[in-house]
């Protein structure tokens, strides 16, 4: 089943840190459960063997169906799957073909870095 993934979308409200900088509270951050989307695979890189560290990159490109709009934006985060996923760039929001002001579906990157 294509579309039988389900995300939660993680929105962080700002806070001022003790520094007076604002910051995200990921520890206070609105849950928002979404069924019915598509993770697919982006890509995966590595570091080279010459860093002190091994670092890896994981990417997935998160799809909605045809009339199906989310409430996601660039500073949100995604859990899927047992990860934690930092949205990358813009949402994408495909305009519907024949209804002008609607969404038709929606696409994001997301990725994750370890090591």
């Amino acid at each position: 089943m294509i579309y039988g993934d389900t995300i939660t979308i993680l929105r962080a409200p700002i806070v001022i840190d003790r520094y007076g900088n604002e910051v995200r509270d990921w520890e206070h951050a609105a849950r928002t459960t979404v069924a019915g989307v598509s993770v697919q695979p982006r890509s995966a890189t590595e570091s080279g063997s010459d860093e002190a560290r091994e670092m890896v990159t994981t990417g997935w490109r998160i799809f909605t169906r045809a009339g199906v709009d989310l409430d996601v934006e660039p500073t949100d985060r995604i859990e899927w799957s047992g990860r934690t996923l930092e949205v990358i760039g813009e949402i994408a929001r495909w305009p519907h073909p024949v209804r002008p002001t609607a969404v038709h579906h929606v696409e994001l990157d997301v990725q994750r870095w370890s090591g």
